[in-house]
């Protein structure tokens, strides 16, 4: 799985790069989505036309980008993702020509793409001066276009959900029924006789149009090559970092139907982090201390998606905690991967049974097999990571029961020991899919 932030905003000083570029690498980023509508917004270089005005020729924001590419060649930070100029739902549809202009400015892009070797386009279905019921055959001629302008084998066009603006209102537009993109990129990779297309889903727009992730990852399946983890109330267009627009101590995203969609899709493609509000509502001085977060959130999300695929790399396990999430993984996946034991650090544990497991002193795992894994399954993952590097230990996964398929409701209640970890974890999943 891969791993980049959306260009977008102002992570980045196009012109000047290099301080947040070693920003993002610090932070374990070594990608963005670079997004070309920073530079040849067709809806920006049409209202300079209309006006009368020169200096925004799409000629010159060809110049524009390509200077810019050229200096984030100079970094080694070539992206190999791009998202093309988006227009906006709001745009304005007496724009006479914005349908021509977008697919020049398509075919520029694309070509630039290829330049720097970036493989994977983000292509906005057209809706501008568009009728209804012409949706696919516009689309259709569109797409052909540009795929016969791709001249390397590997490069992917990837369509993406959109909404559009009915009278103020953002409702579901073109390729926001998973059935009906599914269709489309199925018909065009037979067109264009070859896998030149795929799908990118747009978490937010989802939730702008009240779907459910889950079926729509799970309908996607392997043409989703991309998702775009971005934040909404689920009434305004807005790209706020996850977990940030909350309410009643829970964000209003649907992010367990999300990952466990994406689960079910055994998605391994881009994981694209875009949360342009909610970096540009922050001061210029405040802005780098957030780019941490950003390396962490998508870690999570890695991790979330994973979780089954890390219990596969090890051919037998043993657990750490006898509590709450012990019971979820027994619950989800003790059939599966059977554990041979579990141990606890509260010696009044040991030698009990818990979910027909033996609990056992944490001195018993430095007499595991090579072959196994150790997997923490208690929220104190820092200490006990720390606690079983010191006793030599390396084969060490991560059960975190916050997204799981199933739960138990009924919490362990036991007397908090703080002096005896492992023993006493509650965790978020009780308020997880309610």
């Amino acid at each position: 799985m891969r791993k980049a932030c959306a260009m977008a905003g102002t992570i980045f000083n196009p012109e000047k790069p290099k301080q947040s570029i070693q920003e993002l690498k610090k932070a374990g980023i070594h990608e963005v989505m670079f997004d070309f509508g920073l530079f040849a917004s067709p809806e920006w270089i049409l209202k300079e036309r209309n006006a009368e005005k020169s200096r925004l020729k799409p000629e010159l924001s060809r110049q524009y980008y390509n200077n810019v590419i050229e200096e984030f060649t100079s970094y080694g930070f070539l992206p190999s993702i791009a998202r093309l100029p988006f227009v906006s739902a709001y745009a304005e549809p007496e724009y006479d020509g914005l349908k021509n202009l977008i697919c020049q400015v398509s075919v520029d892009c694309i070509r630039a793409c290829e330049k720097i070797g970036c493989s994977l386009i983000l292509v906005q279905p057209l809706f501008a001066e568009v009728q209804p019921g012409e949706e696919w055959k516009v689309n259709r001629e569109y797409y052909l276009e540009l795929a016969s302008q791709c001249e390397k084998k590997d490069t992917r066009l990837l369509l993406v959900n959109q909404c559009r603006n009915q009278n103020g209102h953002l409702m579901r537009g073109m390729c926001s029924d998973a059935e009906t993109a599914s269709e489309w990129v199925d018909a065009l990779n037979r067109e264009a006789e070859q896998e030149r297309f795929g799908f990118c889903l747009d978490a937010g727009v989802c939730n702008l149009c009240g779907q459910n992730m889950q079926s729509m990852a799970a309908v996607l399946g392997k043409r989703m090559q991309a998702v775009i983890l971005t934040e909404n109330d689920g009434r305004r267009m807005a790209n706020l970092l996850p977990f940030t627009n909350a309410y009643r101590q829970r964000s209003t995203m649907d992010w367990l139907g999300l990952i466990r969609g994406l689960r079910e899709a055994e998605f391994d493609g881009y994981l694209i982090l875009e949360m342009t509000d909610t970096l540009i509502s922050f001061s210029p001085l405040l802005q780098p201390y957030l780019v941490p977060l950003y390396g962490a959130l998508l870690d999570y999300f890695e991790m979330q998606i994973n979780i089954e695929n890390d219990l596969k790399k090890y051919k037998r396990v043993a657990l750490f905690g006898a509590g709450n999430m012990c019971r979820n993984y027994m619950k989800c996946y003790g059939e599966k991967y059977p554990p041979l034991f579990t141990c606890d650090n509260n010696p009044e544990l040991w030698d009990t049974e818990f979910e027909g497991l033996t609990v056992k002193s944490p001195e018993a795992l430095k007499n595991l097999p090579e072959d196994c894994g150790v997997i923490i399954c208690n929220i104190f993952y820092r200490e006990i990571e720390a606690q079983l590097k010191s006793m030599g230990i390396e084969r060490i996964g991560y059960f975190n029961d916050e997204y799981m398929p199933s739960f138990y409701f009924e919490r362990l209640k036991r007397e908090d020991d703080s002096g005896k970890r492992g023993s006493n974890e509650d965790t978020q999943g009780k308020n997880r899919g309610l």
